[in-house]
């Protein structure tokens, strides 16, 4: 099934599909996505459910008051894999005493953390939607292209207005991903959501390559 928007099409979804929240400050900006926790429900716009997200910080009793969603149906076993991913992470954090800002990053969307004599791995920092994105990766289901080069740019002011201050939380971004004209080449939840609104043929076939304007579903 694709993507929908629940004020315009309420839906059953399945453990593991993809919900979101709209911004209140740019008209339907994805500001944030999760993952549905409950086995199956019908859900309606605005719906607050349980979901497993990385908030920051990764969150696995979490509650998201829902606008949009999405999904590719998955197995059991897949619902499995996933589950004992999202197990892994958890107790990475755990024996990696990784707090809100060392589990959390902006860009890239996904990020491993390896020690600094070792080069061992010890855990991976994620954005909400890079989250998402290792998630369905544990099925071998790759939803976008995350590449700087494949992605658009999300115009400053945007960025701005649906996260204040953002900059001065998280630092200046690489001059690789702000573009001359002030737009932000990072990945953004809404891609998460166009990503999905194809058929499952198509997601199967491979990633989405996001377009200017896709933050908005």
């Amino acid at each position: 099934m694709p993507a929908f928007d629940l004020a315009e099409h309420p839906t059953t979804l399945s453990r593991f599909d993809v919900v979101g929240e709209h911004s209140e400050e740019v008209p339907h900006f994805v500001r944030h996505v999760a993952l549905f926790k409950p086995d199956d429900g019908e859900v309606k716009h605005r719906d607050t459910v349980d979901v497993v997200h990385m908030g920051p910080p990764l969150d696995t009793d979490g509650q998201l008051a829902v606008d949009v969603a999405g999904r590719v149906p998955l197995t059991n076993d897949e619902m499995n894999t996933i589950n004992t991913w999202i197990a892994k992470v958890e107790e990475e954090y755990k024996r990696g005493e990784a707090g809100v800002r060392e589990q959390y990053r902006i860009d890239p969307p996904m990020e491993d953390v390896r020690d600094r004599r070792t080069g061992v791995r010890r855990y991976r920092r994620y954005s909400c939607a890079g989250f998402v994105l290792d998630a369905y990766s544990q099925v071998e289901v790759s939803l976008l292209a995350i590449d700087v080069d494949a992605r658009p740019g999300v115009p400053g002011e945007t960025i701005e207005a649906v996260y204040p201050g953002i900059l001065n939380h998280l630092g200046r971004l690489n001059r690789s991903e702000i573009q001359d004209n002030g737009s932000w080449r990072i990945v953004v939840a809404g891609y998460v959501l166009r990503a999905l609104d194809r058929s499952r043929e198509d997601i199967l076939e491979g990633p989405y390559v996001a377009k200017e304007g896709d933050e908005l579903f």
